[in-house]
């Protein structure tokens, strides 16, 4: 499976960050109802789940990385700009 890139607007970063929250409030409610039902050996299959979570986990913080650069490259060119016009 090869990697497609994207443009995202905040709009659906947001919705993606929605579903996120969607699943972590899924696996907390099945935490909160083990501990209330008393079930402490549940089995589950995680391998897959963690090696995701790792891939999400870099991903969350390689966008974040290109997000920045973005919004350096933009102040700096709203400061060329600036100084193009004190110039005149």
């Amino acid at each position: 499976m090869s990697m497609t890139l994207q443009t995202y607007t905040p709009q659906q970063l947001d919705q993606f960050a929605l579903r996120l929250l969607d699943l972590a409030a899924i696996v907390r409610r099945a935490a909160n109802e083990s501990r209330e039902y008393g079930v402490t050996d549940l089995p589950v299959h995680d391998k897959k789940a963690l090696e995701w979570c790792i891939k999400l986990e870099q991903w969350a913080h390689k966008t974040r990385a290109d997000l920045e650069v973005r919004i350096l490259q933009h102040k700096a060119e709203l400061r060329g700009r600036a100084a193009a016009k004190m110039d005149e």
